[in-house]
């Protein structure tokens, strides 16, 4: 099921529940999300629309950079490392076909992103189960996301103006 077909993703996502869901639902939120937008491209791609096509493909290469970023290399081991060679195809793949303006390229991007989606599903059900079972240890603490994640405090002296 895509994110256009899933309303309680979309609205789970805009309610900013994003944080509490656990690690592997969230990947699935973001995998949903870039499927989307890589939809809503290849649709803009046939009607010539090129502004729009490359605001939709934008935001899906912010997800993949996102989902690039959040791997832990040292820890993931050769499925991390082979993920992240993953997401740097997709990110090329989805250039190419941009700046090419033709949606095969998109297209084997979004098969892709559709099989990943499909084992993280079967993850997060397997971790929500263990979890709602108690018989296992809780995920690991949600790092922040979106523009709360990159937040630093503000330190800098202001200057009082009086109007």
């Amino acid at each position: 099921m895509s994110v256009s077909n899933n309303p309680n993703a979309i609205a789970m996502y805009m309610a900013g529940n994003v944080t509490q869901s656990d690690p592997a639902q969230i990947i699935v939120l973001l995998y949903e999300g870039a499927i989307y937008r890589i939809g809503q491209a290849i649709q803009e791609i046939e009607k010539q629309n090129t502004l729009a096509s490359g605001i939709a493909l934008y935001r899906a290469l912010a997800i993949i950079g996102e989902l690039r970023k959040s791997l832990n290399l040292e820890e993931g081991g050769e499925i991390a490392r082979n993920l992240y060679r993953l997401y740097l195809h997709m990110h090329e793949e989805l250039v190419k076909g941009h700046l090419a303006k033709q949606a095969p390229p998109l297209e084997r991007v979004r098969t892709l992103l559709t099989d990943l989606n499909s084992s993280w599903r079967q993850v997060a059900v397997q971790v929500k189960t263990i979890i709602d079972a108690g018989t296992g240890a809780p995920p690991p603490p949600v790092m922040p996301a979106g523009l709360s994640a990159y937040a630093q405090p503000d330190t800098t002296p202001r200057l009082a103006l009086k109007a």
